[in-house]
């Protein structure tokens, strides 16, 4: 095998990897709770019933960190008698915002601009166990007792009186009249006030984010998720298959047993969100104040049309103590809205991290900005990658040429080639060398017909990091396709999705490589077959827009190499001899 066909097993190879890392479901291994002094009680247990700041008792869920000796912020140890539920319902101009007395939040958010695949409307936190800002000192406990809701001219009021003088009180300050995407975010005070005669000292809370369920029948696991911003610029990422036991591949022994919950402890936690494939629900500490803490799990859900995995969590506030007559409030920000790249970055403190455009965030972020005029420009986002897509080759149209004159080239050496490789063919070492001595003597660069492959990969991927998440092109319509973040299925056969666009990309892939130049023996050039099966595989269940960027990109491949074989094959000639100078 010649370094082309080397290097052809490398860029596959690599493109495996890459999907593998950065698109496939992530396995992040679980957080050891730390090991406490001696005569303490482990975390995650507890010597006896405990008290939580919304007045429950019982014993803490699995995962949960034991709270320390202290004054319960709650009065009583009896279980607070159960309350029927009273859901208000305000209207504003971005949503419809439902609000719960059990556990005093957002049992429910409907947003008026956007619908589900049943033509309703998208509901954040629709199949929720606790409402979005709901608080507990025990994560999954405690979280749904009952408050006073009263509607006020800008937002909500929630309020719980508990006995022992401790008033939780919650202002939910819905977004001023706004019409675009900032219009989603919510100001959240939580004020606790001690008007008994004892001081209360809590061990901290969590502060609920809601949960998120796959909207469309064709989301994967990996788009179901729980994100946490740490103070040293890190975003760290689960998905619901996080939770479920995993085994290593082919030998299938178990790699790691199911896990109930996910708990984390750190410092300086700037903001924790649930997602969905394009929205979102983000907690954010406000006033310099930090979580400490994080806790997640999943659930199933059984929705209309199938059975999905959800998954719900929770920011940890650290502890605080409340002397008699004082009180203490704390201020949140929560975005509960569409996954808009400029919206989430004027959010600031890197919330647009849960777009998790990894490593290829800069080309994601520009191709987006592209895509972005195109379309104010032409008004359609199909049209928008189409001319993208024209764009991005049309810059590269030169080192093309140059790459299929390479090419050409080394077809006319195949001879040469074929002859050393036969007169060579049991000493590996020395054919290398003479192949060298050859490209060497004809000027001829091996690696330039891949050149171009290799800097289209970066954009491919970029471009793919974008669209998993782009609600930008979320019921945007092409001709038979009915939504561009969708697979473009125009029906099932036996039970498998029909998808044209994966399909059409493949062919002309095909067709592409069958007019390039043939370089390299019969085995390599099978070998290069396998290249339209691999995108074929990363694109077909994908949004078909990434097969409309690559279909067009195909496209204008043919189109480029008619011209070039129109023209007389550049005959390969001998380098000149340099001289050496005394």
């Amino acid at each position: 095998m010649d370094r082309k066909g080397i290097i052809a097993v490398t860029v596959s190879v690599l493109i495996l990897l890459i999907w593998q890392i950065e698109f496939a479901p992530k396995f992040t291994p679980p957080v050891p709770p730390p090991v406490p002094p001696p005569g303490q009680t482990p975390a995650g247990t507890s010597p006896a019933p405990s008290k939580s700041i919304s007045g429950a008792t019982g014993e803490a869920s699995p995962g949960a960190i034991a709270a320390p000796a202290m004054v319960a912020m709650s009065g009583t140890t009896a279980p607070e008698p159960k309350v029927p539920e009273k859901i208000t319902d305000v209207g504003w101009v971005q949503a419809t915002y439902h609000f719960t007395n059990h556990g005093g939040g957002i049992s429910r958010a409907e947003l008026a601009g956007y619908s589900a695949e049943s033509g309703s409307s998208v509901d954040l936190n629709e199949f929720g166990t606790y409402p979005i800002g709901a608080v507990s000192e025990t994560p999954d406990e405690g979280a749904d007792l009952a408050y006073t809701v009263t509607t006020e001219a800008d937002g909500v009021l929630c309020v719980r009186n508990q006995p022992g003088g401790l008033t939780i009180s919650k202002k939910f300050t819905l977004p001023a009249s706004k019409r675009d995407a900032s219009g989603y975010r919510i100001k959240l005070d939580i004020t606790f006030a001690n008007s008994g005669a004892e001081a209360l000292q809590s061990p901290g809370y969590y502060l609920y984010a809601g949960s998120a369920t796959p909207i469309h029948q064709t989301d994967q696991p990996l788009y179901t998720t729980f994100d946490w911003y740490s103070g040293g610029g890190k975003m760290t990422q689960i998905n619901v298959s996080w939770f479920a036991a995993s085994t290593w591949p082919l030998v299938g022994i178990e790699r790691t047993p199911e896990r109930p919950v996910y708990t984390v402890d750190a410092d300086k936690i700037g903001w924790a969100a649930i997602n969905s494939q394009f929205f979102t629900t983000i907690v954010a500490p406000k006033d310099g104040a930090a979580g400490n803490g994080v806790w997640a799990h999943r659930f199933p859900v059984k929705t209309a049309t199938r059975d999905v995995m959800a998954i719900e969590g929770a920011l940890r506030m650290p502890a605080f103590s409340l002397p008699p007559g004082k009180s203490v409030t704390q201020s949140y920000e929560i975005y509960a809205g569409p996954k808009i790249y400029s919206t989430l970055k004027d959010l600031g403190d890197g919330q647009e991290a849960i777009l998790n455009y990894g490593i290829y965030k800069f080309v994601a972020v520009s191709l987006l900005w592209a895509m972005t005029l195109l379309y104010h420009w032409t008004g359609s986002y199909a049209i928008a990658i189409i001319l993208l897509t024209i764009c991005v080759r049309g810059v590269l149209w030169p080192i093309q040429n140059r790459a299929t004159a390479s090419m050409r080239q080394m077809q006319e050496l195949q001879p040469r080639m074929n002859e050393l490789k036969e007169k060579y063919k049991d000493d590996t070492t020395r054919l290398n060398t003479e192949m060298m001595k050859l490209y060497k003597e004809y000027n001829i660069n091996p690696l330039a017909g891949c050149l171009p492959m290799l800097i289209q990969m970066p954009i491919f991927f970029g471009f793919l990091s974008l669209l998993r998440s782009a609600i930008e092109l979320r019921g945007s319509r092409f001709l038979w396709v009915h939504d561009l973040s969708q697979p473009d299925t125009i029906f099932h056969l036996a039970g498998f999705p029909i998808n044209i666009l994966p399909i059409f990309m493949a062919l002309t892939t095909l067709v592409s490589m069958s007019l390039q130049p043939k370089t390299g023996d019969q085995a390599q050039q099978r070998m290069f077959l396998f290249m339209p099966l691999i995108f074929l595989c990363i694109c077909y269940n994908f949004a078909s827009a990434l097969a409309l960027y690559y279909t067009i990109g195909n496209l204008f491949s043919i189109a480029q190499l008619y011209v070039t074989r129109k023209k007389t094959a550049p005959a390969p000639f001998k380098a000149p001899v340099k001289r050496k100078t005394r």
